[in-house]
């Protein structure tokens, strides 16, 4: 049977906005990197008091994951083991429900970060706790989903059945990268992988039923629990946000997470600024945060559920020559991505820069005043590397406040074990 919004989710639309009153300062928190041998992050490390959000990084559905890795497939082929296609599932339930992180004291027959998240909102009542669901490695089942209104049934059913299961959680987060196409199997790039524009428009459309049907079913479980739920969404930038119908979406979420972070990095040679708040004339193909904010206002976007994203990392490259550490421009490129990192090639958690990546190691700290943005270059070793730090990050608050946006929210929290770059975006945000 075809579900339709019931009285209480039509009234949710005139809302939603409402719980934007309150700026957001959001952390995702990725569940496998209480693994990091050099710098493990659990829970326990979450700043909660400087947090309004902690979204949960990542669950998934039961459906096609060819491009994940094989750990990711075997997770997902036992976690859907006698489940219906599509259904919304814990992929990693070791690290969620059943590693030991230490003693709660919530009456829960669970362990895991599930655990310590049901404990962390004993402790902190007001914090919003969200799943998110999807990411890069996993939205390809989303793509199958939204051919079939049965299956978008089905899994914001039972979407909502899972946070129902665990009451810590206050709604939901969708991660889909990304509608009408983009991601890592939907490649506008490559003609097998590129989607057509009849699809395009169909994923479109899916989209905007998705979130009406979740918002509808998240409605039905408010009117039992009497508890409100949120549901937001991550927003890619540039042509990946036009290509969702803001108009008739909108009005179902509560906040949407812009990733104006990703700019540039090591998958190409176009080397410069990763998440710099502003667009210069020096810009590669004009890309700033500002610039990427002001368009999704423009497709319909209301500024007060836009919440900006800032990045708790960097991205390197290697062979930067015929450069000396002057303020990056379009027409600086690199022979390839940096071959060393923090656990991946080309990517840096600002632990990691801090640590081992200071002067002592011959890198020089600058910043590109214009740009609100940081970065490190290796004279030497011909080494780029762009990042976020509390500099830039004071810059966007103070930008998102002057644009009258939801809040701020970052990628990701075990990036700043030190609690520093919270501080700067909850310190800021509050003032």
């Amino acid at each position: 049977m075809k579900k339709t919004l019931s009285t209480l989710a039509i009234a949710s639309l005139f809302s939603t906005s409402s719980w934007a009153q309150e700026p957001v300062v959001a952390g995702y928190f990725a569940d496998w990197q209480y693994l990091n041998e050099d710098n493990p992050y659990t829970v326990s490390d979450i700043p909660a008091d400087k947090l309004t959000h902690i979204i949960y990084a990542f669950l998934s559905m039961c459906g096609p994951h060819e491009g994940a890795s094989k750990a990711v497939q075997v997770q997902i082929s036992e976690a859907c083991e006698g489940k219906e296609p599509f259904s919304a599932v814990i992929v990693d339930q070791k690290a969620a429900i059943q590693h030991d992180f230490g003693q709660v004291d919530v009456d829960v027959d669970y362990k895991g970060h599930f655990a310590q998240l049901a404990q962390l909102k004993k402790d902190h009542p007001s914090i919003k706790i969200l799943p998110s669901f999807g990411g890069w490695t996993m939205s390809e089942p989303f793509h199958a989903m939204a051919t079939s209104p049965q299956a978008i049934e089905q899994f914001s059913r039972t979407a909502v059945e899972l946070i129902e299961e665990y009451a810590f959680f206050d709604g939901i987060d969708l991660d889909w990268e990304y509608p009408g196409g983009g991601g890592l199997t939907t490649s506008p790039w490559n003609p097998n992988t590129k989607l057509s524009d009849e699809v395009k428009k169909a994923e479109r459309d899916a989209f905007t039923d998705l979130v009406k049907h979740l918002r509808s079913d998240l409605d039905e479980l408010s009117e039992k629990t009497k508890r409100e739920y949120e549901l937001s969404t991550a927003v890619g930038v540039g042509p990946k946000a036009a290509q969702i119908d803001w108009e008739n979406a909108g009005p179902y979420l509560t906040n949407m997470f812009a990733m104006t972070y990703d700019f540039l990095g090591g998958w190409g040679a176009q080397t410069g600024h990763m998440t710099n708040l502003h667009a210069t004339e020096r810009s590669w193909w004009g890309m700033g945060a500002d610039v990427f904010i002001n368009q999704m206002i423009e497709l319909g976007i209301p500024s007060e559920k836009l919440v900006l994203g800032a990045a708790f990392y960097g991205r390197g490259w290697q062979g930067t020559n015929d450069y000396q550490g002057e303020l990056p421009s379009s027409e600086l490129v690199s022979e390839k991505g940096a071959e060393f990192g923090t656990g991946e090639n080309g990517y840096f958690m600002f632990w990691d820069l801090m640590k081992n990546y200071s002067e002592k190691e011959g890198y020089s700290y600058l910043y590109d005043e214009q740009s609100q943005a940081p970065y490190l270059w290796n004279e030497k070793e011909k080494v780029f590397i762009s990042f976020e730090d509390e500099r830039s990050i004071r810059a966007k608050v103070e930008w998102a406040k002057s644009a009258k946006l939801g809040g701020v929210f970052s990628w990701e929290l075990s990036g700043d074990p030190s609690g520093k770059l919270v501080e700067t975006m909850y310190s800021e945000m509050n003032k």
